[in-house]
């Protein structure tokens, strides 16, 4: 029997909080078409609190493991763990300086277990990661998972590929023989590992961003992937890209994260929001000013001796030597905040790196006519298995929609009638 048909069903979770109305998040992962298990891992982490998200934001994260004996979905199952934890254990950083540092901490945690254990031995895993904050977005990014921010009618990459591939490019290199799956960077091989950070992006309402593992974004185009996030509401999206990817194959492990804004909760206020200060420290813990412990001592013996004769103004002075005191003690001991101030407009990294237009039109019809027509060949195989006629129902009138230039439309039923199709194969 085809693959096709042996496909599981899929893991999708959409996200209820207090902020429904501004704010979807969909969660989905399943393990493909060729992979016995699902290595891997992906985790939302939404502040329960209006005043929790202004200071730590919300985090979503996916992870895509490799090792071997199970060794990849330990490594990305712990990077889900301890990247959140040690986040928000780091609550003196800024959120891009604390968010870098945790997914470090996670690295350290990955590389001990492999070391310790030989079954274990450089078991890796990627970690693409966004995070919420009144600034914007900001990404922590390590090897091949992505991190895409579809607005209007374009998609953008936010994230650089930790590839051969992409890094012999960047270097100008010749990439026609150069495999894509090759990565350059990840977390556990190694007891260092350099983590990139993008961003912050500016949200403007109506932005949809999308994490995925290299199990969507190697079956599927950018503009694909763009154009389900621009013409279908983000769950239909998430279902639509993971059928289409295990149609076309399904060779990896397949997780995305899909966030849509909505109204205005979330539009970054560029002008008024707080500037993020990194580098923050506060100066030692100082002894008491010598300047104020002279005026403390004095003030407080001379409201001592002027108590036998005038015992109000004596119990005045030395409450206001005492007082005094605390003041300068105090003072020493807060010390002064200091650190770097960001300008508005600064960015980390140097994202976008890829820009498509994700409208959908004649190139990607035929892109998904093509996968269509070829599930369709499975009907000679098994005619009266499956309910095929909701299925050639939405392709005719996607046919005749492209045929007269109503390419949304002609998208929208596409992408119906395949997830119809995937759904009878699980189904079946």
């Amino acid at each position: 029997m085809n693959s096709f048909l042996r496909q599981a069903i899929a893991c999708m979770v959409k996200h209820e909080h207090k902020w429904n109305d501004a704010l979807t998040v969909i969660e989905v992962t399943d393990k493909g078409m060729r992979r016995a298990t699902n290595q891997d891992s992906s985790v939302v982490v939404l502040q329960g609190e209006e005043d929790a998200y202004q200071q730590r934001g919300h985090l979503f994260v996916v992870c895509d493991g490799m090792g071997a004996h199970a060794a990849g979905e330990l490594a990305s199952g712990d990077a889900v763990d301890h990247i959140p934890h040690h986040y928000l254990v780091y609550q003196s950083l800024s959120p891009p300086e604390a968010l870098k540092k945790a997914i470090i901490k996670a690295n350290e945690e990955i590389h001990r277990k492999g070391q310790e254990n030989l079954d274990f031995h450089n078991m890796g895993t990627t970690c693409s990661s966004i995070l919420l904050i009144p600034q914007g977005i900001i990404c922590g990014h390590v090897g091949d998972s992505r991190v895409y921010r579809q607005r209007g009618n374009v998609i953008e990459q936010l994230t650089f590929d930790h590839s051969l591939q992409w890094e012999l490019k960047a270097k100008g290199g010749d990439i026609e023989n150069v495999p894509s799956n090759v990565i350059t960077r990840s977390l556990g091989p190694n007891a260092e590992v350099e983590v990139d950070l993008e961003g912050p992006f500016p949200v403007k309402a109506g932005d949809c961003y999308l994490i995925c593992s290299d199990g969507l974004s190697g079956e599927v185009t950018d503009s694909e992937i763009g154009a389900a996030m621009a013409t279908l509401p983000p769950e239909q999206a998430a279902q639509f890209l993971l059928d289409l990817a295990n149609l076309r194959g399904g060779p990896d492990n397949i997780t995305i994260i899909i966030v849509q804004f909505k109204g205005p909760d979330f539009v970054t206020d560029v002008e008024g929001v707080e500037q993020i200060v990194i580098g923050k420290q506060t100066t030692p813990k100082k002894p008491l000013n010598p300047i104020l412990l002279v005026a403390s001592i004095s003030l407080s013996l001379a409201g001592l001796l002027l108590l036998s004769i005038n015992p109000i103004v004596g119990i005045a002075m030395a409450a206001t030597g005492i007082v005094t005191g605390l003041v300068g003690f105090m003072l020493g001991r807060t010390g002064v905040e200091s650190g770097e101030t960001l300008e508005r407009d600064y960015r980390f990294g140097s994202g976008p790196y890829t820009k498509n237009n994700c409208v959908p039109d004649a190139t990607i019809l035929q892109g998904l006519g093509q996968t269509a027509n070829e599930i369709r060949q499975l009907a000679q195989e098994h005619p009266d298995k499956f309910n095929w006629a909701p299925f050639d129902e939405a392709f005719v009138e996607s046919t005749e929609q492209m045929q007269g230039g109503q390419f949304v439309e002609a998208f929208r039923n596409i992408a119906r009638a395949i997830t119809f199709i995937m759904n009878e194969f699980r189904r079946g």
